[in-house]
Parts: C-alpha cells; structure tokens; sequence
C-alpha cells in the first residue's frame, strides 16, 4: 500500500495536471511488469493524498482517495483536484505525513512518496497559520484539532518502518526533503515535472517506487525496477 502525498497549493498544477493524465499509466505498466514476472497484479493499493496550506481551511487543507486496485476511480478523483492556496512559501507537510500515519494505524501501509516544491512549516509557522484562519477553537472542532509537525509525524513513520520516498521540483525545498527521507530511510531526488517529459518522469517515478516495494517481500526489488525500464525506458536521472 503506497501513499502518494502530492502538494496541491497554487504553484503546484503542473504536477497535478499530469497526475490526472498519467495515473492509467502507472497502473498498466506495474501491472505489465508484475505479469511478465508472473506475480499477482492485484498485490498493490495506491492512494492519492493532497495536502495544501491552512489557508485552505477544512475544506482544502488535505484531500484524500479512496485505496484504489484499478486507475479508473483515481482517474475520477484527480479530476476533481485543482490547484490553490498556499499564502507563504512552507506547507502543511506535517499534515500529509500525520494522514500517513493515520492510514498506517488503520491497516498499515509500505510506503509514502511525498512530491512538493516548497518545505514543511516550522512549530511557530503552523501555530501562526491555525491563529489567523480560523483559530484553535475552529481546528479543534476538526479532526486537525491537534496542532502536530512534521518532525513527529515523521518519527512515528520511522517507528514503523515506513520509508517515505521525496522528490522536490524546486531546490528550496531539496534540504527539508533530503531531511524527511534521510530520516525515515526512504531516497530523495531532484523530480523536473515541468520538462517536456514530465509526464513521463512522473510515470517513471512512481511505478519504480511501487514495483520496488513490492519485490522486497521476496527479493526481487531491483528485478522487477530492471524489468520495467527495459520495458518502458527510464527518462530521469
């Protein structure tokens, strides 16, 4: 179970655009691989989780799929998804992780794939943001009634044994990213969504990462990473 965290705030459309047109893609071409190394192309679940800034308020602050085995209903969901928000520079990154954990208590989940170009909040931030768009007592009203950081959020993954995998678009956001990975024992890379092969990268990046995690159960990680870009090509470095 693969939880891909992806910021949505208003500089982020780009990355959400091809997420709507790529989701199909990502599934084919798992499935494809996990056929030709006759494994079970029904072993994975994706979920597709947006999280943006507190300036969003309940109603855009963090929005989830369902756990889907086929693209079709992500296909639908993305659809739905737009670009905005997001007053300041950092996000509510502490938020996406925090739904993470919430998932993994629920059933328990392999991994995340956090995707943004913009770092995670700091305490001072985060109280500051809750103050001036709503106040605690709004927050506490919610299910985010708890102010968190992604710092603890991050720990209680790592407890886990839950790597979560980052890939920054702007380099502002590469040392927190590298952070957050380095930490919870998952790899960080530079993601060039807005190139002319985007798309492809994006495709690329998240398929690895699920065959990857689906062959540490039997050792075939980097068997079935190798099967699909001899495949598929890999067109990010």
């Amino acid at each position: 179970k693969t939880v891909c965290l992806m910021d949505g705030t208003g500089s982020m459309g780009g990355l959400l655009q091809k997420a709507k047109s790529t989701v199909g893609t990502m599934f084919e071409r798992a499935c494809d691989v996990l056929k030709d190394n006759k494994m079970d192309t029904n072993c994975f679940q994706l979920q597709f989780a947006v999280y943006r800034d507190y300036d969003c308020k309940l109603e855009g602050l963090l929005e989830t799929s369902p756990w889907e085995t086929k693209p079709d209903n992500l296909r639908v969901f993305m659809e739905k998804i737009s670009a905005k928000g997001g007053g300041d520079y950092e996000e509510a990154i502490e938020i996406g992780l925090w739904h993470a954990n919430q998932e993994n208590e629920k059933d328990g989940i392999s991994q995340v794939i956090l995707i943004g170009d913009a770092p995670a909040k700091n305490e001072s931030q985060i109280q500051e943001y809750r103050k001036s768009y709503g106040g605690e007592e709004y927050w506490k009203s919610s299910k985010f009634k708890e102010p968190t950081h992604y710092l603890y959020e991050l720990q209680k993954l790592k407890n886990k044994s839950v790597p979560v995998h980052t890939f920054f678009i702007e380099s502002g956001a590469e040392s927190n990213f590298r952070e957050i990975a380095t930490k919870s024992g998952g790899r960080c890379e530079r993601l060039d969504v807005n190139s002319s092969s985007g798309a492809q990268i994006l495709t690329d990046l998240v398929t690895e990462e699920i065959l990857r995690n689906i062959g540490q159960s039997n050792g075939s990680s980097e068997t079935l990473v190798n099967a699909y870009r001899s495949k598929f090509g890999k067109s990010y470095k």
